[in-house]
């Protein structure tokens, strides 16, 4: 399970920073975020969607990276209990 969940953080990662590099190409400059101490919902938010301008698709593509690293090694490890 621990080269699953390694696996799933590097590609998640790699994912992440090349779908922030494209999106800051194709979007062009910023604006600065506003963030609130009086609407922390809306500030996280702001926050999870900054790299790409898009938390929900960003969640699940992280999401989906994980499962695909996960599922093999729950597999394996499944087969090696029954062997056992």
């Amino acid at each position: 399970m621990r080269r699953g969940l390694g696996a799933g953080t590097v590609v998640a990662l790699i994912v992440t920073g090349a779908w922030s590099i494209l999106a800051a190409a194709t979007t062009g400059p910023v604006p600065p975020l506003n963030l609130s101490v009086h609407h922390p919902v809306a500030s996280y938010l702001a926050l999870a969607a900054a790299p790409t301008g898009n938390a929900a698709e960003l969640f699940a593509v992280v999401a989906v990276i994980y499962a695909v690293c996960l599922f093999p090694a729950a597999m394996r490890r499944a087969r090696t209990r029954r062997g056992r």
